[in-house]
């Protein structure tokens, strides 16, 4: 077979167990290939993120487009560094397009260093749209620079919750979370993170999100250590740290397989 090869290993982030958090799929070069090629290799694999590495510089792809920022599949490469090329993650600093990432091992997992998310609240009649879409009442609404940040009245709603994906992958902003306060003694609040319009209707436990909704959590229960539960099919734990303009959020990962691309 004429073409090279390239390692990949499928990661399942945000849990300890296979089957439950957020899988990503990790790809190791050892130089960049063409953007088209990349986006191609992302959309065969069909994962919500696909990540690839080239030393320290990450980028990050769901099927359809590249993103600036991803939390799990940042998460699973640095399992993916720490038990397969023996690093010590004691820290790593990636470098991508959201600047300098660090990441580092500790016994409650592997803890992402991220940029808090900023936010700002609006009113939630300026956005009827939104509860057409969710089918059910918005307590209070927030906006991130490109997500929507719904708070719901209980956890039963986050859970039962089942939106419009046509009709969200059409709004101007290409990201939606909805989040209650948590009704279980081991979690602060309960989410889940919707993005169709990046080829993800929901993604199963998102770092990214809670670098917006973890600061609003801090501010509304009045302390700066939280616990998240992403409340999707496969469900995901966080802990969530807020340190001034930084949000370290920290978390399991466990291999589910390792191979190869063959690119022809």
């Amino acid at each position: 077979m004429s073409g090279i090869s390239l390692p990949v290993y499928y990661i399942d982030a945000f849990t300890n167990q296979q089957f439950r958090g957020n899988p990503a799929a990790i790809v190791l070069l050892e130089e960049w290939l063409a953007d088209e090629k990349l986006m191609a290799i992302a959309a065969e694999i069909n994962l919500s993120e696909t990540a690839f590495l080239v030393d320290d510089h990450i980028r990050w792809f769901t099927p359809n487009q590249e993103v600036k920022l991803c939390g799990h599949a940042t998460l699973a490469c640095a399992f993916v560094l720490h038990q397969f090329k023996q690093l010590p993650i004691t820290p790593f600093t990636f470098q991508s397009l959201s600047g300098e990432l660090t990441v580092y091992r500790d016994q409650h997992g592997f803890t992402l260093d991220f940029p808090l998310l900023e936010t700002e609240q609006v009113a939630v009649s300026d956005y009827p749209q939104l509860a057409e879409i969710l089918g059910v009442e918005i307590a209070s609404l927030w906006l991130a620079k490109d997500r929507y940040i719904c708070f719901l009245n209980d956890a039963t709603q986050v859970a039962n919750c089942q939106p419009d994906f046509l009709a969200m992958a059409k709004l101007p902003l290409a990201g939606l979370t909805i989040t209650a306060a948590s009704d279980e003694k081991n979690a602060d609040f309960v989410s889940r993170y919707f993005a169709p319009a990046k080829g993800v209707d929901e993604d199963p436990v998102t770092g990214t999100s809670h670098c917006a909704i973890a600061p609003l959590w801090a501010k509304q229960l009045n302390k700066t250590q939280l616990i998240g539960n992403q409340i999707s099919a496969r469900g995901g734990m966080m802990r969530c740290s807020i340190e001034g303009e930084r949000v370290k959020l920290t978390g399991e990962a466990t291999l589910f397989l390792t191979g190869y691309i063959h690119l022809t």
